[in-house]
């Protein structure tokens, strides 16, 4: 009864405007975010490609090169830092308060189980993005070593599920969520939320 009761409490409750804001504007956040994820992961790939076609490169090369490589790896840790910082927000030093990130445009809307689990889904996608990155940068330190180019490559791999993981998780469950659920849901007259309280009355006497 219990079950069947909380059914009827879900699906009688309006959608308010508050929410259907809240709702665009967790749409617009996360159509940036995965361009600048997807701008991220294309320039730390265009090295690695590189290094695909040369990976009999002698390691005394790479360390000419080494300049190149710290340039490279300094630009790769900003990018991806930007990107993790701007999802989790930041605090302001200042102003002792915390900016506001990509993943806190889903609180006005965390009284819904789904949008929960798809907050705590990203959250530890984003963990996995970070410990990806820090292993992707050490791979760069260590010239001396003959499958250096080997590391750099296998390492950049690990990424692509990482990011294949997020996609999945805003394309294939944030986004049909709010657009079906919250957006385009039809708001209910005044007669059929009297109907559905009527309902639900009935079966809290029984």
């Amino acid at each position: 009864m219990k079950k069947l009761f909380a059914q009827y409490v879900q699906r009688s409750s309006e959608i308010t405007e508050e929410e259907r804001a809240a709702a665009r504007e967790v749409l617009s956040a996360f159509d940036k975010f995965l361009k600048q994820l997807w701008a991220a992961r294309q320039h730390d790939q265009r090295l690695v490609n590189v290094l695909k076609k040369n990976k009999d490169t002698d390691p005394s090369t790479l360390f000419g090169i080494r300049h190149l490589l710290r340039r490279f790896q300094k630009e790769v840790k900003q990018r991806y830092t930007n990107l993790i910082v701007d999802f989790a927000g930041k605090k302001d030093a200042d102003k002792e308060s915390i900016s506001k990130g990509y993943i806190h445009t889903l609180l006005p809307l965390e009284k819904d189980t789904l949008t929960r689990n798809i907050k705590v889904a990203l959250q530890d996608a984003m963990q996995q993005l970070t410990e990806f990155l820090e292993e992707f940068l050490e791979a760069f330190e260590d010239f001396n070593n003959p499958d250096q180019i080997t590391k750099i490559v296998t390492t950049s791999s690990k990424a692509d599920q990482i990011v294949q993981s997020i996609e999945n998780i805003i394309d294939g469950q944030l986004k049909p969520h709010f657009e079906r659920n919250v957006l385009k849901r039809k708001r209910l007259g005044s007669a059929g939320v009297r109907r559905r309280i009527r309902i639900i009355e009935m079966l809290e006497e029984k």
